[in-house]
Formats: structure tokens, C-alpha cells, sequence
């Protein structure tokens, strides 16, 4: 079970704070976001700009890491229980940052920024960690990830949506597949994409089929029930107490 930035319905999204919990309830996988720094840091954000989770304003871009530390990450956020994170001196980390405080923990990585900049420092931070053994990157930009793919051959992928398209259609699959996993949402456009014959299809490829965004028990259990190699959700309580999980901590 992946923990969907750890969550962003109970906790503040991407910061330590969702990802203690998130473990704490059992997920399995950490599921994260990084944006460059204006000095080349890999930070753990999902947005293009700070406004929607900070107390900011502008582009990830545009500031320092240690600028974009010194803004509050719960500044907007309200949890189901009407409980504000506002004060609670919640920040962005790196990805160097995750790696250190949860060195154990297997992590999902989408690397959001179309830069094969981004692409060398997200492979290089995972070097330095010595951490290729329990992550795994996606992107919706093909181009980036082609480019990690060769700075870090090692380290598993997820398809690109090119490249899922051409799994779903069957084409040019004489040639070797470069990835590992489709992490995909269950219909695209009208394309049913979590068929008990797609995924079995996938998985009869040594391709591991994992969904998103999974939120309500019923959706968990149809995929479950279905054989699906994992879930990205925000209700990690709610995908672990179906599991059989029992939590090690709660908020």
C-alpha cells in the first residue's frame, strides 16, 4: 500500500509529519513528489508553486532550500477533524532529507519537473543515499524520465503514459520494456485500465500493476480482490484496516 504523499486528507502533504503517520498506520511505500530548488536542491513538494500549501507565494523555483525551509507546510491545512496545522513548525525536506530520517522505508518517487537537470539530481541524491534498492521513479514527462533511466539504469521505473499506452494497445511489445510498474488510475478517458485481463495481461510481463488514487473502501476492495500489486491512497487508515494492519501509532 502506498501512501499518497503521505496524505493529503490527514496529514500535511509531503512533510514528515504525513510520512510518521502514514507508517505509523503500516503503509508499505511512501509515495512522493520532488521539484528542483532555485539552488538545485530535490525538494519534496507536488505544486509548481508554494501558494497552496505554504505561507508563500511563487514558484519552488524561485526560492533557496533554505529559504523555501523557513515557510510553514501546514499553513493551509485542515485535517477531517477541523484540527488546523497552522504554527506547528511543519516544513519542506529534501530528498536527502527523507532518505536519512526514514532509511529503511521503501519510497515512490515522481520527479515533477521536465528537466533532465531534475532527472541527474534525483538520480545522484539516490546514489549518495545508496538507497537504489527500495525506490522506485515515475513521470508524467517522458523525457525526464528517459533521462533518468540513464543516469541511473539500476533503479526501477514506472511507464511513461506513452508507454503505457502502448501496453494497453498492444504495441511494439517485441521490444525489451524499459520499465516496471504501471501506476496508473483505474480509466482514462473512458479506457478501463483496471480490467482483471489488463492486469493479469501486465502482471504475466513481470509488470507489477499498482492504482491511484484509491480513497474509499469499496474501490480497495474491488482492486484488491482483483489481484492488484498495490494501491496509492490518501486513507492509509482506511487501506490498512482493510489490509489487516494494526497500527503502531495514531495522530
Amino acid at each position: 500500500m502506498y501512501a499518497h504523499r503521505g496524505s493529503t486528507l490527514l496529514a500535511p502533504e509531503n512533510t514528515a509529519t504525513a510520512f510518521e503517520m502514514a507508517l505509523g498506520f503500516g503503509a508499505d511505500i511512501l509515495e512522493i513528489d520532488v521539484r528542483l530548488s532555485r539552488d538545485n536542491q530535490v525538494i519534496v513538494t507536488h505544486d509548481k508553486r508554494v501558494d497552496r500549501t505554504c505561507n508563500g507565494q511563487g514558484d519552488v523555483r524561485s526560492y533557496s532550500e533554505s529559504e523555501l525551509k523557513k515557510l510553514d507546510a501546514g499553513w493551509h491545512f485542515t485535517d477531517l477533524q477541523g484540527i488546523s496545522y497552522r504554527g506547528k513548525g511543519i516544513t519542506f525536506m529534501t530528498l536527502s532529507d527523507l532518505f536519512e530520517r526514514f532509511p529503511n522505508t521503501r519510497i515512490n518517487i515522481d520527479i515533477k519537473d521536465n528537466s533532465d537537470i531534475a532527472a541527474k539530481a534525483v538520480a545522484e541524491c539516490i546514489e549518495k543515499a545508496n538507497a537504489q534498492h527500495r525506490v522506485n521513479i515515475g513521470s508524467f514527462h517522458g523525457q525526464a524520465l528517459a533521462q533518468f533511466r540513464e543516469f541511473a539504469p539500476g533503479v526501477t521505473t514506472a511507464a511513461s503514459q506513452a508507454e503505457v499506452a502502448r501496453l494497453y494497445f498492444g504495441r511494439n511489445l517485441s521490444r525489451s520494456l524499459k520499465f516496471q510498474y504501471l501506476q496508473i488510475p483505474t480509466a482514462y478517458y473512458g479506457l478501463p485500465l483496471a480490467t482483471n485481463k489488463f492486469i493479469k495481461f501486465a502482471q504475466g510481463k513481470g509488470i507489477s500493476a499498482v492504482y491511484w488514487t484509491i480513497n474509499t473502501s469499496a474501490q480497495m476492495e474491488k482492486l484488491v480482490a482483483r489481484g492488484v500489486n498495490g494501491i496509492v491512497t490518501d486513507r492509509v487508515d482506511l487501506a490498512c484496516q482493510l489490509l489487516g494492519k494494526k497500527p503502531t501509532l495514531t495522530k
